[in-house]
Parts: C-alpha cells; structure tokens; sequence
C-alpha cells in the first residue's frame, strides 16, 4: 500500500505493484495535474481499520459478535455478554461505544462524509 499526500494534503491510498504506482505517478505528473507529491509505503496494518484500537476493545467487539450482540433481534444483551465473559457491564458498554465511534467515524472519513 502507498499513502500518497497531494500539495493541498489530501491524502489517497494506492494499492499495487511498486511498479504500477511509479507508473501511475509518473503519469499524474506529466500531465501536470499535481506539483507535488509524497509517497509513503504503508504496512496492511495501517490502512486496517481495526489498527487503532486497543486489544481489549478488539476482544470485546470479537465477542460481541460471537455471542449475537450485533444480530437482530439482539442473541444476547450486554448484561447477559457481561456475565459470559467476566468482563463488567460498564466496560463492555464503554468499549463498545467508543469501538463503534471509532469504526463509524473513519468509514466516514474515508468516505469524505
């Protein structure tokens, strides 16, 4: 993956061959489309969504969905989940909201919403 900063500092990922990005900038260059340009090789790591969060918000949302937290209707309620794993209800509310703001706000973002 490669994170491509415009001079304006809009930022595109572009995924593909080392090959085809130099291709692809070139490109963009010649037609004098962009004056500057800067190229970051990102890991898969870094454009995952997931990246950000902590191990226990990633443990509490795997389990979340495992149980049927997120089905419709619920499978199970966050008391129910509390008691099933051991982990406090305020916790697991706690962490699931900022999980769930963290997600929803970098689709967003992505998306220019």
């Amino acid at each position: 993956m490669i994170l491509l900063t415009l001079c304006n500092k809009n930022r595109y990922v572009i995924k593909g061959t080392d090959e085809r990005v130099e291709d692809f900038v070139k490109s963009v260059k010649v037609q004098g489309l962009i004056k500057e340009i800067e190229i970051q090789k990102l890991g898969d790591k870094e454009c995952d969504i997931l990246s950000n969060l902590t191990n226990t918000q990633k443990k509490i949302l795997s389990l979340a969905k495992k149980f049927g937290y997120y089905d419709y209707p619920r499978k199970i309620t966050s008391e129910e989940l509390s008691e099933k794993t051991g982990i406090d209800k305020d916790i697991i509310l706690e962490s699931l909201r900022k999980t769930e703001k963290h997600i929803i706000t970098k689709i967003l973002e992505d998306n220019n919403i």
